[in-house]
């Protein structure tokens, strides 16, 4: 007795959901973009303040950007991997040593 899995939705509106959604999100932006440069005073034209926001970001928030960058899917794998091995305190380890750099240089 095999039980084959019931398709929710076929396959090609599952595509035109996420092409769907990528075409919103760039157009949103888009539009963000042409907000921005119309009645604020930043240009995304300059790439000095697209790139850095005009130097005006706060170290919180430079932190936050280095640490979210770092913890990729590999990071995540192997954090659960030490976990597995090393027990609860693994991933700590693992994420403490591996701020060090974010420490050294967030000023």
């Amino acid at each position: 007795m095999s039980l084959s899995p019931a398709t929710v939705l076929p396959e090609g509106v599952g595509y035109g959901v996420v092409t769907g959604m990528g075409l919103f999100f760039s157009a949103f932006m888009l539009c963000l973009t042409a907000i921005q440069s119309r009645y604020t005073p930043y240009k995304p034209s300059n790439s000095e303040e697209f790139s850095s926001a005009s130097r005006s970001v706060k170290l919180g928030l430079i932190a936050c950007g280095i640490v979210s960058s770092w913890t990729t899917a590999a990071t995540l794998l192997q954090s659960s991997a030490v976990a597995y091995k090393y027990g609860i305190s693994g991933p700590w380890w693992y994420g403490a040593g591996a701020t060090i750099q974010v420490l050294l240089f967030s000023q």
